[in-house]
């Protein structure tokens, strides 16, 4: 059998991930920033998302993009998982960010994850040992995981909503069945994806789809939220669209 030098440094490189991943479990050295997202109506930060870091010790910093594929891979995003809620609990005991105008945290979670069995009560048992109110977390399900786990997200979702806590579709726009998950599911808010929004810059088609896009949802009676949002040009573009939420490094 050949193999390509590209091929095993591929290989090496995974493994070297695969270690910064396990030691970083062992450990709990799993870095979490908190991006704010900006409300269009209340004129203020009133969200934000808790993203993943990890950065090892003999590598520096290893992308999401990364890491976290493999981690899905090997199941080791579940224990991920609860460290970030865990951590993302941990600091909203310490800090109090509601009492600084913060209603929802963002929390991911991957397909792998909403697979597990009962895995609505692991993570209500991380939420109330550090009695975080229910309404304040924000669990995000990508366009992807719907469309894969459709039974089990329903179970998932209704379970979570009687206890207060939302459900929000992150990537739309990105998927093919992007519509039938809006009716399907009950999200409250809708994440946009960038590249809806990118288009929009040499591109009136573009444009005129992301109005419509918005307004359908807005119809649905569910919040929308756009992702990438890098000028003050796109922020006012999407405020006068209607878009309720904006998120991306203009803010952050």
């Amino acid at each position: 059998i050949y193999a390509s030098s590209d091929i095993l440094d591929k290989r090496r490189r995974e493994n070297i991930i695969h270690q910064a991943i396990t030691n970083a479990i062992e450990n709990r050295t799993f870095q979490v920033y908190f991006q704010p997202i900006y409300s269009t109506v209340d004129n203020c930060y009133t969200n934000m998302e808790a993203l993943v870091r990890l950065i090892d010790d003999n590598h520096g910093f290893i992308p999401p993009d990364e890491f976290i594929p493999i981690a899905e891979k090997n199941g080791d995003i579940i224990a991920i998982g609860e460290i970030v809620l865990e951590k993302v609990c941990e600091f909203t005991e310490l800090y109090h960010p509601q009492d600084y105008g913060i209603k929802r945290i963002h929390v991911n979670l991957s397909v792998v994850q909403c697979m597990q069995e009962n895995i609505n009560i692991r993570l209500l048992k991380i939420i109330d040992k550090y009695r975080i109110p229910h309404g304040l977390i924000d669990f995000e399900i990508t366009e992807s995981t719907a469309d894969n786990i459709s039974e089990n997200l329903d179970k998932l979702m209704n379970d979570f909503e009687k206890k207060g806590i939302h459900f929000s579709l992150d990537d739309f726009g990105t998927g093919y069945s992007n519509q039938s998950n809006l009716m399907k599911h009950p999200y409250k808010i809708v994440k946009i994806d960038k590249s809806l929004l990118w288009a929009c810059d040499n591109n009136s088609k573009a444009l005129i789809s992301l109005k419509h896009t918005i307004a359908m949802i807005k119809d649905l009676d569910m919040k929308v939220l756009t992702e990438g949002v890098e000028n003050k040009e796109q922020v006012e573009l999407l405020s006068k669209i209607g878009c309720e939420f904006l998120q991306g490094y203009y803010f952050s």
